[in-house]
């Protein structure tokens, strides 16, 4: 059975306005133990609302209007599933009033009902598999760096022993060199415990630096979704190229950027036909009236009428 299996699922949210569907139609897998699958996308396209619906934790007015989600085989709407969720801001993710040794031994009580002392002692070996000093152990959150504090976040999610990880743009705060230091061990936890994780980003560069798969969103859809090497040697839909083109390279010599031209659009207002003709350079007839569905090619999947 596949780690994370989501088929056609829906999210909407309830507004002044009525409900409006954020979330549409959204198929994917992760297919292997150990495997990250990267949810890449701009600001608005939905896919934090994935990563909260996977997780269980969408808000009070959002609500799942369609499909099903499932962990290791077991519908996570009948089922309890651990799920860890590491979020981009961690200091609003600890809790302030207690050290970082506390935190993560508080899992140790409450999950396992172990003693303090042995909740404790766990939670040492658990900082020190994300490279961090047994003296952080009473250390409080604003004490101690932005690193230091994602890393403890990574330390209270093996501490869970979840059966898989939601990573919600996780170094955005951090500056290059942390992040790549955090991206890598990441990755090293994921392969070393064999748990799978969605990583969640609107950067394509990090991406490709973390991912084994990656599923590219946009208007609140899947539009493309393949393992990285053919993503980012063969992208198929022509948004997949554009965030590609807008990616600064090193080997060529550009007068200047390239950029998407256009807005995204706003959740309930998504245009007729295909979401991305407004903005997309290679649109024609069919684009403007009729949507196209998630079609297989070479073994990935990608929603455009370029692929009959």
């Amino acid at each position: 059975m596949k780690p994370l299996e989501i088929r056609n699922l829906s999210v909407e949210y309830l507004t002044a306005g009525g409900l409006i569907r954020v979330v549409d139609d959204v198929s994917i897998d992760i297919s292997e133990r150990g495997e990250i699958l990267a949810i890449v996308g701009e600001s608005g396209c939905g896919k934090s609302t994935l990563g909260l619906a996977i997780a269980g934790l969408l808000p009070s007015n959002a609500r799942i209007a369609g499909g099903q989600i499932k962990i290791f085989g077991k519908d996570v709407a009948t089922n309890k599933v651990r799920v860890a969720v590491i979020f981009q801001d961690a200091l609003a993710s600890l809790n302030p009033l207690l050290t970082v040794g506390e935190q993560i031994a508080e899992i140790y009580e409450h999950h396992f009902r172990m003693t303090k002392k042995e909740a404790l002692e766990e939670a040492k070996k658990r900082l020190k598999d994300v490279g961090l000093p047994p003296s952080l152990m009473d250390r409080y959150p604003h004490e101690i760096s932005g690193g230091q504090r994602q890393r403890a976040l990574i330390a209270m999610t093996i501490a869970m022993e979840p059966e898989l990880i939601v990573a919600d743009e996780p170094t955005t705060a951090l500056d290059v060199t942390i992040q790549a230091k955090v991206l890598i061990l990441l990755r090293d936890i994921v392969k070393r415990y064999g748990v799978p994780m969605v990583y969640i980003t609107h950067d394509l560069s990090l991406a490709s630096q973390i991912a084994d798969s990656i599923a590219v969103m946009y208007a609140g859809q899947i539009v493309e979704s393949s393992d990285k090497f053919s993503i980012f040697k063969e992208p198929r839909h022509p948004y997949t190229q554009a965030l590609l083109k807008s990616i600064p390279r090193i080997d060529i010599d550009v007068d200047e950027l390239y950029i998407i031209r256009g807005e995204p659009p706003l959740p309930g207002s998504f245009p007729k036909g295909c979401r991305f003709n407004p903005r997309c350079p290679v649109a024609f007839k069919n684009c403007f009236y009729e949507e196209p569905a998630l079609k297989m090619v070479d073994g990935g999947y990608v929603r455009c009428h370029l692929y009959g």
